[in-house]
């Protein structure tokens, strides 16, 4: 070929590729599935906080179980988890429920671990927790980035159920779970934060349903509801009478951290919520939001989520009430 016709087909290539449209993610690949699932089954069950502060990026986001549980950043987190992994003898773990959705570059895993402990000084216990974490891979390596975890709770006593029994389910994916990137990733954290301010505050049920989907593959865990639900009716069906019961509601984030890639999104927070019931009464809510996302036509939807109130270590309820939401 001549110098001229290489010229040419490398001006015309370069033609194609600046009008090409982005790759289509490639979703759950093996791969990833497998890498994904080594690090989880690695923190599942490692007692060693130096080997398992590797696994978190610089600036991942922790809400652990008990109050105020809140870390930002490896130094926090090494100082969290340090001393709870300092008082174990033994540990093994069952994950029977894990839901994981990939796009090579972010990950999510949603699951309910069944753990059984031995600590140093001979009590033994067990408790099934929920985990929400989202990863991304970072010079070649996944990291978690965000750490959602929880204990269900009971709505009578408000008692965190530490045993609660895991009723597993998985999601069934639709044919095309993910699109290509449409959107910059500063674009993509802007119209996340927007998600949160305006569907956080959500006001009557249509409203906040249209934040979820937007197909019934989907997955959400709630404080009070016994197990994940899954498509949008049982997340309808669930909300339903909790969006009827108050006709304001302001909110403000004390802690935010958001990362996406034009196609897929994870977020993680706190709230503080201000209702204004339907009989005029005020209500302060203070609880964690944690949300795996997906951008199609243009919006974004979350489709892994979860909602949970911190657990007071002494009395071993969760803490709900809050100091409101800034007025």
């Amino acid at each position: 070929m001549t110098l001229t016709k290489r010229l040419l087909a490398a001006s015309a290539m370069s033609l194609c590729l600046i009008g090409a449209a982005p790759p289509k993610p490639v979703f759950n690949a093996p791969t990833d599935i497998a890498a994904i699932k080594a690090v989880e089954g690695f923190l599942a069950t490692e007692l060693n906080i130096d080997k398992v502060i590797t696994r978190y990026a610089d600036d991942a986001v922790v809400l652990d179980i008990y109050a105020p549980g809140t870390f930002r950043g490896r130094k926090a987190i090494y100082d969290g988890f340090g001393p709870q992994l300092a008082k174990i003898r033994t540990l093994t773990s069952n994950t029977p429920e894990m839901t994981i959705a990939t796009n090579g570059n972010f990950g999510c895993a949603a699951m309910q671990i069944a753990f059984e402990t031995t600590l140093k000084d001979g009590t033994q216990f067990k408790m099934n927790i929920r985990q929400l974490d989202a990863l991304k891979k970072i010079n070649g390596e996944w990291k978690v980035i965000q750490q959602h975890i929880s204990l269900p709770i009971d709505p009578r006593t408000m008692l965190a159920a530490n045993a609660q029994p895991i009723q597993p389910r998985a999601v069934t994916w639709s044919a095309h779970p993910l699109s290509a990137p449409s959107a910059s990733v500063e674009q993509s954290k802007r119209e996340i934060r927007k998600f949160m301010d305006v569907g956080g505050a959500s006001k009557g049920l249509d409203m906040l349903m249209g934040y979820y989907g937007p197909g019934d593959d989907m997955l959400v865990y709630d404080s009070f509801h016994p197990r994940a639900m899954i498509g949008k009716q049982e997340v309808r069906d669930y909300y339903a009478s909790m969006m009827n019961s108050y006709k304001d509601i302001k909110l403000s984030m004390p802690e935010f951290a958001v990362d996406a890639d034009g196609s897929f999104g994870v977020q993680i927070d706190t709230q503080n919520l201000t209702l204004t019931m339907n009989d005029g009464s005020k209500r302060n809510i203070a609880l964690r939001q944690s949300d795996c996302m997906r951008r199609q036509n243009g919006k974004w939807y979350s489709f892994l989520e979860m909602i949970s109130y911190p657990v007071d270590m002494t009395t071993g309820k969760g803490v709900m009430d809050g100091p409101g939401a800034a007025q």
